[in-house]
């Protein structure tokens, strides 16, 4: 299912082809860098909304290309874990906390993703 284009950053956005998010390690790893690196206090809930939105994009794009053959039971416990937590996004009227615990855990997976994508010579 293709996962629609949003910004990294307001001066970098990640490469898309056809308005879809290309398989980029390096940008995906750098948009989870840049969620972990935001303090709960010092970020809107817009923002962390927004950055919730990209980062679902990419952990569902990498979990395609890296688990959706998935043969042994780590890979396939990998993938129920993703699921879970695509699954489990706050809603609207949730506490800031747990929007902003859930963007981290995305940033946790995309990591967890990427390099297992570059390990396995995954690209688009």
């Amino acid at each position: 299912m293709p996962h629609p284009s949003s910004p990294s950053s307001p001066d970098q956005p990640p490469r898309a082809v056809g308005g879809i998010l290309s398989l980029d390690v390096e940008s995906a790893l750098r948009a989870a860098d840049e969620a972990l690196a935001l303090r709960l206090g010092t970020v809107t809930r817009q923002e962390i909304d927004t950055r919730t939105a990209e980062l679902r994009g990419h952990v569902g794009l990498f979990a395609e290309a890296v688990l959706d053959h998935a043969r042994t039971a780590a890979d396939r416990s990998v993938r129920w874990e993703v699921d879970q937590l695509l699954a489990s996004t706050p809603r609207d009227g949730a506490l800031v906390f747990s929007a902003y615990q859930h963007l981290r855990d995305l940033a946790r997976m995309l990591r967890r993703l990427a390099d297992s994508a570059a390990e396995h010579g995954v690209t688009s």
